[in-house]
């Protein structure tokens, strides 16, 4: 049986009419404008930057507030070594960053890898990243003796600019809110009714084969297995789906923050397997008080993010979600930390702290976001600081 369609990386030709290096950046700037995950276009972007020029490794660097920068996607070997990296502010980049000076960016011409005392040869370009700053996109040349040649510099500035464009997407054209609101339905859609209604299909698939074999035909508890599961993955579907379009049909103001974190919750149960535990403040109406509707919409946006990452890549048996508010000297600040008790980060997995979204989200009210292995599993934290009502 054919899997149910998801939200591809997009496949980029690397050789059709008209050019194959002009038709590859149009593609790629297709892909870009799609409307893609965003974190998914920065990393197939990176892949390209590393792919196109040879290189031993391509990375992102993006501003984590007005006067740090840090590592946030690696593609290549040096992955382990340079992913979450600092950059140091008396360094060339460093300096050059901090002066948002493209020019004094682009003239770097070689980068530490992350291991001690080791340099490469790096071509580097300034990356606009609009309210966010100025990043860098950079390759690191796959021989210790290497150039660049500028047909490299092109292909580099090429792709920079493609990077600037996918970290505006978001920002760009229509209703920011509608945009989230249609992408959580299409992923509530896939992640619960769809896969429910695959794992259904495969079932009846399974039973099909088995009667229409010649062998032993299946037995009656077999069959009655069978079809008791199919029929209870179709309820579940339906009660899936009556749950989303419930969810379109209230009214967002009806709904305290409470409710939507609880609501959130049990929209990820299906995905997981089991029902995550949610810890909140022991008087949850005190949430909408204190939090300015703007970071409410990010605190639901973070949890339903972490929850899918957790259902997709943790394999584990027991997750957790925590929203808290508290006082840090006379700052107040919101946290939210979701934990399992899965296989924990890969290290060879390009990115720094789940969804490249989170970090987004974090880094408008000037707060962040950052992955931390437990024994066993992760917790992603992710805390901004309130503002101060007059």
């Amino acid at each position: 049986m054919t899997p149910p369609a998801t939200a591809p990386t997009p496949v980029v030709p690397r050789n059709t009419p008209g050019g194959p290096e002009r038709s590859r950046v149009q593609d790629l700037a297709g892909a870009v404008l799609a409307g893609a995950d965003t974190e998914d276009v920065l990393e197939l972007l990176l892949r390209s930057a590393r792919s196109d020029l040879s290189a031993r490794s391509a990375l992102l660097v993006m501003p984590v507030r007005e006067d740090l920068w840090s590592i946030e996607l690696v593609a290549g070997k040096d992955s382990a070594s340079m992913l979450g990296l600092e950059i140091d502010p008396a360094g060339a980049l460093g300096l050059a960053l901090t002066a948002a000076d493209p020019e004094g960016i682009e003239v770097i011409g070689d980068l530490p890898t992350g291991t001690e005392g080791e340099h490469r040869p790096a071509l580097v370009a300034a990356v606009d990243a609009g309210e966010h700053g100025v990043g860098a996109l950079a390759v690191l040349h796959a021989s210790k003796h290497g150039t660049f040649s500028p047909a490299d510099r092109e292909r580099l500035d090429a792709l920079a600019g493609l990077v600037g464009i996918a970290l505006r997407v978001p920002d760009m054209g229509g209703d920011p809110e509608l945009d989230d609101e249609r992408r959580r339905i299409a992923r509530d859609l896939h992640d619960l009714a769809v896969q429910e209604l695959f794992a259904v299909g495969m079932e009846l698939e399974s039973l099909t084969e088995a009667l229409s074999t010649t062998g032993e035909p299946p037995t009656n508890a077999r069959l009655r297995s069978s079809v008791a599961t199919s029929v209870q993955g179709v309820e579940n579907a339906v009660a899936q789906i009556r749950q989303i379009v419930q969810s379109l049909r209230r009214e967002r103001v009806e709904a305290t923050l409470a409710e939507r974190l609880r609501h959130e919750v049990g929209l990820a149960t299906s995905g997981l397997g089991f029902v995550p535990g949610l810890r909140m403040p022991p008087h949850p109406p005190d949430l909408d008080e204190e939090l300015p509707p703007e970071i409410a919409e990010d605190v639901v946006a973070v949890v339903r993010e972490g929850l899918a990452n957790a259902a997709r890549h943790a394999h584990a048996s027991a997750v957790a979600v925590s929203v808290s508010v508290f006082s840090e000297g006379v700052d107040r600040v919101v946290q939210v930390n979701v934990s399992d008790n899965g296989r924990g980060i890969d290290p060879g997995v390009s990115r720094r702290s789940g969804l490249a979204n989170m970090s987004s989200r974090a880094r408008r009210h000037a707060g962040w976001v950052d992955a931390f292995n437990l024994e066993p599993g992760t917790m992603i934290s992710w805390r901004v600081t309130l503002p101060i009502v007059a």
